[in-house]
């Protein structure tokens, strides 16, 4: 028996109302992606930072220290080579800290490509004047623009590379030291680790957003499930409005349940004695192990080295 050609064939309203529907279940599906990406880099650090590597044996508080110590010593370097080695130090302790080097390498391409988008036009002889490395165009005349001045001759200088150059690797070393300390530090020895280098009441807000975001998180994921599982009518997917409307409703809802939560978490600590003043993040005594003396005599020799360089 075959198929009625009426059947066969979608009506215009019919695959509008459908393809309108997919669009917001694309949006819907993407926010939800991201909620999942972030609870898989969380579970990834963790996973990392449970590991018996040489960087996770280290005192937080050492890392943390050492680490901004070597960030500044970083910005004061000149040469292409001094702050290569920076970079390069950052990665053998990845490795030495069994950090699969392809993913601490993923971690750090978007920071690569964001700075090399914005540094770009140093290249050109319109920002760094230099030797000219590759011709661009030329024009027929010399142009300004408020202070700027656009060449006749426009190309790409060899100065303006090597400025390009440097500034990449340093952002790129700098940022790697950050995401290497936050690695194969847990969150909560983190938080506490450094609840030691700002005030008390900055650490308390610190620690407890880390501690409910994923609640919050959560939340979001069972808004946006409870809608997709309603199946709400297509003309509620054609409403533009309609959608902007209950997308506000939730960051309105959202709001409101983080405020009570932040109530009953006031009035929680009040009943327990907790006040401002005599806030404190507890954590152990300070112990110096063994790894703590070689990163510690090794981070004095490197810095030290760099410092004599400069």
């Amino acid at each position: 028996m075959a198929i009625p050609e009426w059947l066969k064939k979608q009506s215009s309203v019919v695959s509008h109302q459908l393809s309108v529907k997919k669009t917001k279940e694309r949006f819907l599906d993407k926010t939800l992606q991201q909620i999942v990406s972030f609870t898989e880099d969380t579970m990834f650090n963790d996973m990392v930072s449970s590991k018996n590597g040489f960087f996770q044996k280290i005192e937080p508080r050492t890392k943390i220290f050492t680490i901004l110590i070597f960030i500044v010593i970083l910005s004061l370097q000149k040469g292409i080579n001094s702050i290569a080695i920076f970079l390069v130090v950052s990665l053998a302790l990845a490795l030495f800290s069994r950090i699969p080097l392809y993913l601490f390498i993923k971690r750090l391409l978007p920071v690569f490509i964001f700075t090399l988008f914005i540094s770009m036009p140093a290249t050109l002889n319109i920002i760094v004047n230099g030797k000219p490395l590759i011709k661009i165009c030329a024009l027929k005349d010399q142009y300004s623009i408020g202070r700027l001045i656009i060449p006749q001759e426009i190309f790409i200088t060899h100065e303006g590379v090597l400025s390009v150059l440097s500034l990449l690797i340093r952002v790129t070393a700098s940022v790697s030291f950050v995401f290497l300390m936050t690695f194969t530090t847990p969150p909560n020895r983190f938080i506490k680790a450094a609840s030691y280098f700002m005030p008390a009441a900055l650490s308390l807000i610190v620690s407890i957003s880390y501690r409910y975001i994923f609640f919050l998180i959560r939340k979001v994921e069972e808004f946006i499930m409870g809608f997709k599982s309603r199946n709400i009518s297509p003309v509620f997917y054609k409403n533009t409005r309609a959608g902007q409307g209950w997308a506000a409703s939730r960051m309105s809802l959202l709001f409101s349940i983080s405020l009570k939560l932040s109530k009953e978490l006031e009035q929680a600590m009040e009943s327990r004695g907790y006040t401002n003043e005599r806030f404190k993040v507890q954590d152990s005594k300070f112990k110096v192990s063994g790894y703590d003396r070689i990163w510690i005599l090794f981070s004095i020799i490197f810095s030290g080295v760099m410092l004599w360089k400069f």
